[in-house]
């Protein structure tokens, strides 16, 4: 296997804004819930790398699922590389590589169910992301607007997982906060299936995007998001003892929000002039307004971490 194989499964790109934005969030949660000397960091660690294996395990069932997609998309548009398409590892030794790492996340989900009994519901609903979007057993990835409701979850799951890991807590603040962000930083999925459009179709993959052409999804779900912030305020404040605390969050929110949904609107615009012209530079001008996207998501996850610590009295 090309050593160049290894970073392209890591994806620091996909895994940043998604489980590593969980991550910050966590530990903001965490350290709000109980403090910092009473969370137990050992667990949360281990938490945190079986989150990162389980993810990094999507990737590899992604490659395989999409392999003859991929053999249609313009890498250098996307600026990605394509490992087995590239001829730089072979089905065989993904699928090796993708056993190995499930076996360790799966032990580390063992010990961690030693001290917290509902670690294996937690991991269950983990590897659900992991194998119903990405495996061709299910394949829901294949299928119309799935990209709207697994990947916040997916953020809600890593978040919850590793606070319940850190304090024995199942946290309705570690909930909303990732849900929060989840649906933030889907704004990027949303428009990176309306991007991966034309070489989707090629491969018979029927994404909304590539069956409802004509809608704008990126717009409609960035919308979507801001209202949600809104509607979070009240549950928040009860919740945070603080209106005002409640207000920032939900604002930080909805503004991150209005900005990935303008980029995605963008993205809209340039799916649109593609589906009735001859558009070449359509793949390179849409990656990089989704790649503003995941800027500003990664920005909101600080914030939110931020907020809730200084608030907490810990900055």
């Amino acid at each position: 296997m090309d050593p160049r194989t290894l970073r392209h499964i890591l994806r620091v790109e996909g895994l940043t804004p998604f489980t590593g934005c969980a991550i910050l969030i966590g530990l903001a949660v965490t350290i709000w819930e109980v403090g910092f000397a009473s969370a137990d960091w050992w667990l949360f660690v281990i938490a945190v790398i079986a989150a990162v294996l389980i993810h990094i395990d999507a990737h590899i069932w992604n490659d395989i699922m999409d392999l003859e997609i991929d053999r249609r998309e313009k890498s250098r548009e996307t600026r990605r590389d394509r490992p087995l398409v590239f001829g730089w590892a072979t089905i065989a030794e993904y699928r090796a590589l993708s056993a190995a790492v499930t076996c360790i996340a799966i032990i580390l989900a063992v010990y961690l169910t030693i001290y917290r009994v509902f670690i294996p519901v937690l991991f269950a609903i983990g590897f659900f992301f992991d194998y119903g979007y990405n495996h061709p057993r299910f394949a829901l990835g294949h299928r119309p607007f799935t990209e709207f409701y697994i990947f916040p979850w997916l953020v809600v799951a890593v978040t919850v997982t590793i606070v319940y890991a850190a304090t024995g807590i199942l946290s309705i603040l570690a909930f909303i906060l990732s849900l929060l962000h989840g649906m933030t930083v889907t704004c990027f999925a949303v428009s990176m299936m309306r991007r991966d459009a034309p070489s989707d179709k090629l491969g018979n993959k029927c994404t909304s995007s590539v069956k409802y052409p004509g809608i704008p999804h990126a717009t409609i779900y960035g919308i979507g998001t801001m209202l949600v912030a809104l509607a979070m305020i009240y549950p928040l404040s009860l919740i945070l003892g603080s209106m005002l605390l409640a207000y920032l969050l939900c604002l930080t929110t909805a503004v991150i929000a209005a900005i990935n949904t303008v980029l995605g609107a963008k993205i809209d615009q340039l799916c649109t002039r593609a589906l009735y012209s001859v558009f070449p530079d359509f793949e390179a001008e849409a990656n990089t307004l989704m790649l503003r996207q995941v800027g500003a998501s990664m920005v909101h996850a600080v914030l939110i971490m931020v907020i809730l610590l200084a608030f907490g009295g810990i900055i």
